[in-house]
């Protein structure tokens, strides 16, 4: 009998001090209550929209200030390009130089005509920056690459090939004209932005037009290039 007295002791000894290991000891059954736990989680923050093409200047809209800048990371900016260039013709000079056409950002010149200002290049490290200068230097005094910043990279928001300019557009032209010009292609209604531009001589008036995908956007180049709108032939350029 002595000894069952003596366990029920201990077992209510324990049972007071159960509260104490439960907080102290077993940092898991903490856990395990915050798993049980009966608040709502607020969802995380959507991403915010990309800018329309036209609303803030071609070459990209400015980033939050404070990006960490990441180590190691080279950038060049790549000139000697014509005005219907495409990431592909950038490619094929830098094969080799382990970059890829997300590491490429086109910057296009309102006051030329939309022509490239320069073609901005991410290098993951100094030796890609390096194959890249001996590439060019194979190619001929054609191309040009220079040492650009992480500031000059970071404003830069890419049309990814989704963007088509529709140069030569007449004053009178409303969004209906345009839907009409590209009756048959799939491209996003509301994106449509008219801007003017300094050509050689008067301002051109200039409308951009987001496609729902590149294989859109080159369909809409290939089969609408040169034709007509209100009379007046429409030049098409697809914006990297």
């Amino acid at each position: 009998m002595s000894m069952i007295r003596n366990a029920i002791r201990s077992s209510l000894s324990l049972r007071a001090l159960d509260p104490a290991i439960n907080r102290s000891s077993l940092p898991f059954l903490q856990d395990s209550r915050k798993c049980l736990s009966t608040v709502t989680e607020q969802p995380p923050p959507s991403s915010p929209l990309p800018p329309p093409p036209g609303a803030s200047p071609v070459d990209g809209v400015k980033k939050p200030a404070g990006e960490a800048v990441v180590s190691g990371k080279l950038y060049g900016k790549f000139s000697g390009f014509s005005k219907h260039t495409l990431k592909s013709d950038v490619m094929n000079v830098l094969e080799g130089c382990n970059v890829t056409p997300e590491d490429l950002r086109f910057s296009y010149m309102r006051g030329a005509n939309l022509n490239p200002a320069g073609v901005y290049v991410q290098f993951p490290s100094r030796s890609s920056y390096d194959s890249a200068m001996r590439a060019i230097a194979k190619k001929g005094r054609l191309y040009r690459l220079e040492r650009a910043t992480q500031s000059q990279w970071d404003p830069i928001v890419p049309c990814e090939g989704k963007v088509v300019a529709l140069h030569g557009i007449p004053p009178n032209a409303i969004v209906e004209d345009i839907d009409r010009f590209l009756s048959g292609c799939l491209y996003h209604p509301g994106s449509i932005q008219f801007l003017t531009i300094q050509g050689m001589g008067s301002p051109k008036r200039v409308a951009l037009v987001r496609f729902t995908s590149q294989t859109q956007a080159m369909n809409a180049y290939i089969t609408k290039n040169r034709n007509f709108l209100l009379n007046q032939r429409i030049n098409l350029q697809v914006l990297q």
